[in-house]
This record gives structure tokens, sequence and C-alpha cells, in this order.
């Protein structure tokens, strides 16, 4: 597919590429500090344009990256719609706010999984290898593994990153399908007057998380060196 680009095309399909790797460096940062970056669906969305006049809207970073190649013109448009028809990237459109003209259409792309395979062949970069689906991301092990050394304690629910509880925890169904069951709430109380109250909610281990990460403790610790947690030796 790369040979059958011409010049142009592979300037725009590397300049896509580029941002969405950057876009994936971003949520892997945002997973390694225990935060959410939300959907890939979503943040594979890159802004290509922004349709109100300049110095209103300023150029995005694809545009920018096309300027310097001297590749951003009028016919921006149309190589884009050739990459896409090529299935190499997917075009749609939302609205964003632009002070003092107002809502305006903001032309969005996304790279396909076809598109990201044949930029890196155009580069010369070997496909990343994928993840065991055993295995969890780097998001949610680096979780697991936070729980699993507060030990008895828990780790306190607020500490807890982002949505990881649903996909971590017992009796969920992110996306319509049942969560790992590798860790489990439960209440911290306290006696005030003639009443037990609620203090706080805490994750702890279960026996499906302990034989898990015993299983997998090796493997997790070669594919995410970066994970920094002291887990217990034994569980």
């Amino acid at each position: 597919m790369w040979d059958g680009l011409n010049s142009r095309q592979r300037s725009y399909l590397l300049a896509c590429f580029r941002e969405d790797q950057d876009a994936e460096r971003r949520a892997r940062a945002a997973r390694s500090a225990y935060q959410d970056p939300g959907p890939a669906s979503a943040w594979r969305k890159l802004p290509f344009s922004i349709k109100a006049e300049l110095p209103f809207a300023e150029y995005t970073t694809i545009q920018k990256r096309l300027r310097e190649d001297g590749r951003l013109d009028a016919g921006a448009g149309a190589t884009l719609h050739a990459l896409a028809r090529r299935g190499l990237l997917k075009i749609t459109e939302d609205r964003i706010d632009v002070p003092e003209v107002g809502l305006v259409a903001r032309v969005l792309v996304e790279l396909t999984r076809a598109g990201r395979a044949c930029a890196r062949a155009g580069l010369g970069i070997a496909p990343a290898p994928r993840r065991p689906k055993h295995l969890l991301s780097e998001w949610l092990w680096g979780n697991l593994a936070r729980v699993a050394a507060a030990g008895s304690d828990g780790l306190p629910e607020d500490v807890m990153g982002g949505k990881a509880k649903y996909y971590l925890g017992t009796d969920y169904r992110p996306n319509g399908k049942p969560s790992r069951g590798y860790i489990d709430c439960f209440a911290v109380r306290t006696e005030k007057g003639r009443g037990t109250f609620v203090l706080e909610y805490r994750w702890r281990i279960t026996e499906a998380g302990r034989r898990h990460i015993n299983a997998y403790r090796a493997a997790y610790q070669t594919a995410y060196p970066n994970v920094q947690v002291n887990v217990p030796d034994s569980l």
C-alpha cells in the first residue's frame, strides 16, 4: 500500500501518523500516572483543521507539520479523502467554540490499523508486539499491583486510578463484559455514639487477583518495567 501512494499522500499519512503516536504516548503517560485517558476511539481522533479564518483559529499540529514540508495548501481535503478511500484513515467532523467566532466545524482524522501499518512500513518501523489477551494493560496492571502492595489494610478508594475499579473489581460489567474480579471493595467502619458509621471504602486483592499475580508476575515485569510497585513476593 505504501508503494501505491504518491509523495504528497505519503507526507499526509506520515504527518497524521506522527500525531497519532504522540497521542498514544500521552495516553500511556496518563495511565502510568494512574489516570484514565479515555477510550482510544476518542483520543485517536486527531484535529486536522478548524473551519475558521486566521487569526481566530490557529493551525493544528498536523497542519504545522505539513507546512514545514511545504505540503499544506487548498488540496488538503482531496488528499485526505484519497487516503480514506484506501482505508488508511477515517474523516469525521465535530464542532468547537472559537473565541470571537462561536461554534465552527473541525475536521478530525483517525488512522486505521491499516494506516498505522502502512506508515510503519514506509518508515521501516517494525510493528509493536501485541499484548497477550490474558495480560492486563499497563494501566490496569499498575492499579492491581498497588492494591496488592497495600496488603490487608487495602488501598483507599479515592486513590484508585479512574475507571480501573470497573475492570478489575467484582460484579461490574464495563462495556458489557464481566469485570476480572481481581480486587474487591470493603468498608472501614467506626463507632460513633450509639451507631456504627462507614469511615471510608478501600480495595484489597481477591483470591483470583492473587492467583493472577503469582502466575504472571514475571511476564508483567518484562512487559511493563516502568511500573515500579512493591508487590510482595508471595501473595
